[in-house]
């Protein structure tokens, strides 16, 4: 009789947790608990749910792992969180692994890969032409590859190749700390004009030939592009396809992580961000402006086509299609983190250093872009406001643009660099006082054309130290003059004697002529105050090495 009990025991409990198997894995069963409305009612009109009728658990589960204890624990936290009233507390975050979405019913056969996906919908557009509100058509002109995505181990074997290989010349072109100093400027994670500027700097105050100076540029392209592809070695479809929170589907592609991935620390139309990568040019014509003088009933109409192969740069009109920068702040760190064993080299990352985060936050734990990155619009600016001067400040306040490093002569005055002739580094006693360019110019004026700008004056120095300070400056304006008068006077005098004997000067004394001549331009366009000691040691060395010249030519051997 007790055998029977127990066997009778046994079959009621088999069946219960198998009711309770079935029970649990219909979708229902996950839409009774209410912090999981939003998402069943998404799956229930989505493609998924409502043509294929993927269940939660198909998807949510990765095949084999339903009946593993690690799943039923999993599941027994979640009740416990339930009953203890601590669910729905949280955001539910659950997710899909590639083995559910490649399983042979769904996408298995991996057709998807080659197929050409366009991205976004075909709308109608407001544009003012010739003076008239008018509606017209815009397809979009972008296409996605999965496997331009995704198969990137040879690109990322070639890659590391020509690492090595421009790494390796590098090593033997430059000596010791100098070397080191160049890699670490390469491995910058820096938005990329203040890296390239930077590294410029360095490349400058070094004095490297041309070649050195290109390889170190292809260095920097290569270590970012590397970097690059390293975080797409650790993607998976969930990094795309998210969550819909408008509700109107279950699973969609988010296109804010495009825009993170490819325009992250890039110049406008380069690297990733390279308008042709994604983009097609649309293949109409396009209104410009109406006619004039003669010509003022014809439209001026524009193929991208044409533009495209004559080689216009994009950021002459499409400058505003790119608004924000998906920076990471170490604030965004403290979401997560709370000790400083996880932030302490946040400051100093390197392309190393993000290749390391990508991997443990994004391939290991499932971080998604937004959870690090602020977010980035990519857009073409509403067409009624392209009429209005707006339009024009990205380009009005990017400086850099229409002035790249016009202030590379000052700022190196300042450090004590630049220049030949004078040996160890000579800053400004002022450049580690935490003075910046606007403590000084502080007078109003106006340069040869008549422009506002903005000059130094004496009485920035005295306004700091005292009335003694504006002699003082007169005083260092007037030897800084002097000694340029007399510099540029020597030049002159030898060049007006080789302009007559041109084959006066030997191969070396025609090198040290042209330092001496880049000593005194270089005096001249940095602006001598900027450093006045520097600026005379280096004039100093000008007129000695002129000095010594004449002396050759007055007594020829």
């Amino acid at each position: 009789m007790a055998g029977v009990t127990v066997l009778a025991m046994l079959i009621v409990g088999a069946a219960s947790l198998g009711a309770a198997e079935y029970y649990t894995g219909r979708p229902q069963f996950c839409g009774s608990c209410h912090v999981m409305d939003p998402y069943y009612e998404s799956w229930s009109h989505d493609l998924h749910g409502a043509k294929i009728g993927a269940r939660c658990i198909d998807c949510h589960y990765a095949p084999g792992e339903r009946l593993t204890f690690r799943a039923k624990f999993k599941g027994l936290s979640q009740v416990a969180s339930y009953f203890s009233g601590r669910y729905g507390a949280g955001r539910p975050r659950a997710h899909v692994a590639d083995e559910s979405c490649l399983t042979s019913p769904c996408h298995g056969d991996e057709r998807f890969m080659a197929k050409k996906l366009p991205v976004g919908q075909l709308h109608i557009e407001k544009r003012i032409i010739e003076g008239h509100e008018t509606e017209i058509e815009r397809a979009p002109t972008v296409s996605f590859y999965h496997e331009k995505h995704l198969h990137i181990d040879d690109k990322l074997t070639g890659v590391q190749k020509e690492l090595e290989t421009v790494t390796a010349r590098l090593r033997n072109a430059i000596p010791g700390a100098d070397f080191d100093r160049v890699i670490d400027l390469t491995r910058s994670v820096a938005p990329a004009h203040q890296r390239t500027a930077t590294l410029d700097f360095a490349l400058k105050e070094l004095d490297l030939s041309a070649e050195v100076c290109d390889d170190a540029h292809q260095l920097l392209q290569l270590e970012h592009r590397h970097t690059r592809l390293k975080q797409l070695d650790g993607v998976s479809c969930a990094t795309c396809h998210n969550y819909d929170p408008s509700g109107e589907n279950h699973i969609a592609v988010h296109v804010q992580n495009c825009f993170t991935c490819h325009f992250t620390n890039e110049g406008f139309n380069e690297g990733a961000g390279e308008c042709l990568k994604c983009h097609e040019p649309p293949t109409r014509t396009v209104f410009v402006h109406g006619g004039e003088g003669a010509n003022e009933g014809a439209s001026v109409l524009m193929d991208h086509r044409d533009l495209v192969a004559r080689k216009v740069d994009c950021s002459s009109c499409h400058l505003d299609v790119i608004r924000g920068a998906s920076t990471v702040s170490i604030r965004e760190c403290q979401h997560c983190h709370d000790s400083d064993r996880f932030l302490g080299g946040f400051e100093t990352r390197t392309t190393e250093t993000v290749e390391k985060y990508h991997e443990e936050h994004v391939a290991h734990q499932r971080a998604r872009c937004d959870d690090c990155h602020q977010s980035v619009s990519h857009a073409l600016l509403d067409p009624m406001r392209v009429t209005t001067t707006g339009f024009l400040e990205p380009v009005l306040n990017d400086c850099q643009h229409c002035h790249p490093g016009h202030h590379t002569e000052q700022v190196q005055m300042l450090s004590g660099v630049g220049g030949a002739g004078v040996t160890g580094q000579t800053p400004n006693a002022m450049l580690g006082s935490r003075l910046n360019c606007r403590a000084c110019h502080v007078q109003s004026a106006a340069d040869d054309k008549g422009e506002s700008v903005v000059k130094a004056s004496e009485q920035s120095c005295v306004a700091c130290h005292s009335q003694d300070y504006a002699r003082l400056f007169e005083q260092q304006q007037d030897e800084i003059a002097a000694a340029m008068r007399e510099a540029k006077g020597m030049l002159a005098r030898l060049e007006e004697r080789l302009a007559t004997e041109p084959d006066a000067l030997t191969s070396a004394d025609r090198d040290m002529l042209e330092v001496a001549r880049k000593n005194i331009r270089f005096v001249e366009i940095a602006g001598g105050m900027h450093n006045k000691h520097f600026a005379v040691q280096l004039l100093d060395a000008a007129r000695r090495d002129l000095a010594e010249l004449e002396a050759r030519l007055a007594s020829p051997q």
